[in-house]
């Protein structure tokens, strides 16, 4: 395998890069996720409610997990199209994250059987130094061509 090989089934539609980029810098401290969760319904904030709920989720989820699973985050990126909205988390470790059996009994590990259920697609990407996990979610836009800001 090569250094940023996509080790995940490859995507149906890939996002095209649009000219804006958001991005959180994460830190050695555990961040606040409900600062970060706020964050991501403060740029998304033209999206219908369930759509913020959603990103919020995955978002929460792909943060949390790297800093209880990874090796120092590095940052949280959003990339928005007209369709579909990126969330990819960075950070140093090169494990890449599985899907876990998910039971009524456990309380812990139902993270990834969520991001599976509320995204069209995601998948982790190898780097020579680490790793980004991305999830891929659809959205309606009230303003259909709005991108991020550049």
């Amino acid at each position: 395998m090569t250094a940023d090989e996509d080790i995940s089934n490859p995507p149906r539609a890939r996002p095209s890069e649009p000219s804006g980029v958001l991005v959180l810098e994460l830190t050695d401290d555990v961040p606040d996720l409900a600062e970060v969760r706020r964050w991501t319904g403060e740029v998304l904030s033209d999206l219908t409610e369930d759509e913020i709920t959603d990103a919020k989720l995955v978002v929460s989820e792909l943060v949390s997990n790297a800093y209880e699973h990874g090796q120092h985050p590095l940052h949280l990126r959003l990339r928005r199209t007209r369709n579909l909205i990126r969330i990819e988390v960075t950070d140093l470790s090169p494990q890449v994250p599985v899907v876990g059996r998910s039971s009524v009994r456990v309380t812990r590990g139902r993270g990834l059987v969520l991001v599976d259920r509320l995204c069209r697609q995601w998948g982790a990407v190898r780097h020579a130094v680490g790793k980004t996990v991305w999830a891929v979610l659809d959205h309606r836009s009230r303003h259909s061509n709005t991108l991020l800001p550049g």
